[in-house]
């Protein structure tokens, strides 16, 4: 298309949007229904925000705490914006055909890159008065209420209310705000290329924001300066001067000055966001003349801000790196956001980054009540006292570790233990009996979202999810466990009323089942065991019950073959009639700053879980939850009497024999050497319900043996025998037909498929059975044919395994999906 027909295409547009505005204008000015003194509503009535209990808990000044006046604003402020938004301002009558017809030429020349049309006159009407739209007659009503404007006010007063409403900020309105943001000056003390800055937000104020994108404000402030040379405001010395003078912005932005005090700086916030998503928008709050009443508990967000400015409750700084933190509390009866902190108060920065609901971090161990025993429980297969696989394991060449050695039941543990201690194996194990998608499934209705390569890896048992979580989703997804299954959405504006007095805005809770009341019932009685047996027990609060559960992830370098420390610590928990998540870690981990390992992972946030709650209860009702703690028997273990051993020549083995006890029972043989110090770290060598056993061993030495016996209804451990040593000399083994094994070889025992290496031996060689070695030697994970050493351990031996491991008790896994290879979140 050549130019000259672009041109009289532009000419032919131009006339007609003139006759439609003609057209128009004509008759809105018969029905318009203009309100000056809406455009001063703002200067006198603030947005009041009401607490859970109806009382004020703070005002949202509309125009800031200092509303300025033209006469304090610098002039080369004024000239500045003049220059860029509307030059002939002090001519038009709030409408500029010039610039229209510019603007529609400029848009078919350069294929849709529209250029500003609107006045400084226009842009004051569609803030105040109109919502954002691009419909013609949406600007046909621009155009109306710019005329209008016009005829009642000035140019000064009309200048005066724009500096004071618009957004220079974000959704900041002021331009005192965003002095005291950018340059923490008055703006009366502003330079010329602080005024161009500001003069050039309005467009874009997020796009051009210096603190977030300082290029793209360094760009767009030279432009406002390149407007002023132009229009002859600045002389070319003048504008080379300040087009290389930098940004001078403060060390730290300055605090909004909406009047809304620091405690509940977060709370606005988030009141913001979610009124931006309901359609009132954070715009209108600010501007004045509503009431918002919403669930926020004023001393608990007061005991969260508190607590949040003591250092002692985050991870220490690493080279100039601040940890930081998120954290959001429930009602988990009604769904209301009671109280949250969007990060320290230290770093807080207005309509900055918040850690409490636009952070996206793996949440580590926290996720397995949501994605494992919960799911698990739900499907009516599993409760507290059902045994899971706890030994070495290889699915796929998948090998979950857990964060520290410990005693199982023939490498089996409970699952009130399993969660309780948050042992990695058995959660992994779990998942892989239940199926990816059971898992899963329950967790995205407590709230949770996943992207499909989610569903296709086992470590998402251990957090690896994408692209990760905040605390207040995982506070709504924990708080359907503390409300009979239900979640009901977070929020916290419950309504909304204009300054007619008309709601505008009124929440609809509805409730969401995620599983089924005993499912909750359960998860609660194990999760207070967590924090009355387990290791949230720094969660605890004096006199309240309390249920919840830790989550650690571990940074691993690249390059590194071991953590040095975590990237993220969570607490999940709750009360009878509160619940919440904490996070903690940097933002951007690296080994400049990740969260050491002696710092003590997830007790942090525990601990901070406990102060806030001891603090924002004190003095309420503590409630009490139906369910007990799912604890062990607390009924002490007896000694199972009577253990004795010795070789037997004519049973070709060690001879044990016990006294028996009454009722259903079994009984674990286990075996070790002489430095061994609990034999339940051992596999065991025998189960029998008898009170003797026969160990086919030959081997000359000391060996030491241990029984333990169990109901055989409920798999509990009721009895524990003393541990005994016998010996085996070369003169018992005179006459048997056994040769002597020398001292280091080692023989396997019938059916057991546990090669037991005496000590001193220090080599084993891995193969594609289990390979268990006394203390002194390395051990062999099934399958894997990798052999961990532990400290002071001989040499080892890598060798080839299978694919995958057939645990005890189970048929053979299938071959794990793309992407289960995955290195998992370790950690508790």
């Amino acid at each position: 298309m050549s130019l000259r027909k672009k041109i009289l295409i532009s000419a032919s547009i131009a006339v007609g949007f003139t006759a439609l505005a003609t057209g128009g204008i004509i008759f809105v000015l018969t029905t318009a229904n203009f309100n000056p003194a809406k455009l001063d509503q703002g200067a006198t009535s603030p947005t009041i925000v009401y607490d859970r209990y109806g009382h004020v808990a703070f005002t949202i000044s509309p125009s800031g705490v200092r509303r300025v006046k033209l006469s304090q604003i610098p002039k080369m402020l004024q000239d500045a914006l003049i220059a860029t938004e509307d030059i002939r301002f002090y001519q038009n009558h709030g409408f500029d055909l010039r610039s229209t017809f510019r603007s529609l030429v400029q848009d078919i020349l350069h294929r849709g890159t529209l250029q500003g049309a609107s006045t400084i006159t226009e842009q004051l009407a569609k803030m105040v008065y109109l919502t954002d739209n691009q419909s013609i007659k949406y600007k046909i009503q621009e155009i109306i209420l710019g005329i209008e404007i016009s005829r009642y006010y000035t140019k000064n007063q009309i200048l005066d209310m724009y500096f004071n409403t618009a957004n220079f900020n974000g959704a900041t309105p002021g331009i005192e705000n965003a002095a005291q943001i950018y340059f923490q000056k008055n703006v009366w003390q502003l330079n010329l290329p602080q005024c161009a800055l500001l003069a050039g937000l309005p467009q874009a104020p997020t796009q051009y924001d210096p603190f977030l994108h300082p290029h793209a404000a360094m760009a767009r402030r030279n432009i406002v300066l390149g407007q002023l040379l132009k229009y002859h405001f600045i002389s070319h010395a003048t504008y080379t001067k300040a087009i290389h003078s930098p940004l001078d912005l403060a060390k730290n932005p300055g605090v909004v000055a909406d009047g809304v005090p620091p405690q509940y700086a977060s709370y606005r916030d988030y009141l913001y966001e979610e009124a931006n998503k309901i359609g009132i928008g954070a715009r209108a709050l600010q501007q004045g003349g509503y009431k918002i009443y919403t669930n926020l508990s004023p001393q608990l967000q007061m005991a969260a801000y508190q607590q949040f400015n003591n250092n002692a409750y985050f991870p220490p700084n690493m080279n100039g790196n601040v940890a930081q933190g998120g954290a959001a509390f429930l009602d988990p009866k009604t769904g209301g956001l009671l109280a949250i902190m969007g990060s320290r108060p230290s770093t807080y920065q207005y309509e900055g980054f918040d850690y409490a609901t636009q952070t996206q971090r793996s949440p580590g161990s926290s996720i397995k009540p949501l994605v494992v025993y919960g799911p698990a429980i739900d499907t009516g297969k599993y409760n507290a006292d059902s045994l899971l696989y706890d030994g070495p394991l290889n699915i796929g060449g998948y090998q979950p570790q857990d964060w520290e050695s410990h005693p199982t039941i023939n490498e089996h543990v409970t699952m009130r233990d399993a969660l309780a201690m948050s042992w990695n194996i058995p959660a992994v194990w779990l998942l892989q009996q239940i199926g990816i998608t059971t898992g899963l499934t329950f967790a995205e209705r407590a709230g949770l979202h996943f992207q499909p390569q989610d569903f296709m890896h086992l470590d998402v048992a251990l957090g690896d999810i994408h692209p990760g979580t905040n605390p207040l989703q995982m506070a709504e997804a924990y708080s359907a466990f503390d409300n009979n299954g239900q979640r009901i959405p977070a929020h916290a504006i419950e309504r909304i009323v204009n300054a007619q007095g008309l709601t505008v805005y009124q929440a609809q809770s509805v409730p969401i089942q995620v599983m089924k009341p005993s499912t909750a019932s359960q998860i609660v009685g194990l999760l207070q065991n967590n924090v009355v047996n387990g290791i949230a027990h720094l969660a605890g609060v004096a006199g309240r019950h309390v249920a919840g559960k830790t989550g650690s992830v571990a940074y691993l370098p690249p390059g590194y073959t071991y953590s040095p420390g975590d990237s993220d610590l969570w607490f999940c928990g709750f009360t009878p009639n509160v619940v919440g998540a904490i996070w903690e870690g940097f933002p951007n981990t690296s080994l400049q700053a990740y969260i050491p390992n002696w710092v003590g992972g997830s007790a942090l946030p525990a601990e901070l879980f406990s102060a806030i709650m001891t603090q924002g209860l004190a003095g309420t009702p503590a409630g009490s939850f139906t369910t007990p703690v799912n604890s062990s028997s607390t009924a002490p273990l007896m000694t199972l009497t009577g253990l004795t051993g010795s070789y037997s020549a004519s049973q070709q083995g060690v001879s044990l024999s016990w006294n028996p006890l009454n009722g259903p029972v079994y009984y674990l043989v286990f075996r070790g050497g002489p430095s061994d110090r609990n034999l339940y770290y051992n596999r065991s060598i025998g189960k029998v319900t008898s009170p003797s056993y026969v160990d086919p061993i030959h081997v000359i030495g000391g060996h030491t043996y241990q029984v333990v016996a169990f109901n055989a209804l409920t798999d509990h451990e009721i009895a524990v025998s003393p541990e005994i040593e016998v010996q085996i000399t070369s003169s018992s083994l005179v006459g048997t037909g056994n040769t002597p094994p020398s001292s280091g070889s080692g023989t396997t025992a019938p059916g057991s498929g546990t090669t037991t290496t005496p000590s001193g031996s220090g080599t084993t060689t891995p193969g594609s059975g289990t390979t268990t070695t006394p203390s002194g030697s390395g051990t062999t994970a099934p399958g894997s044919g990798t052999t961990t050493t532990p400290s002071g351990s001989g040499t080892t031996t890598s060798g080839t395994g299978p694919a995958s491991t057939v645990i005890p008790g189970t048929s053979t896994p299938a071959a794990p999906p793309a992407g289960a290879l995955k290195p998992p979140p370790q950690g508790e």
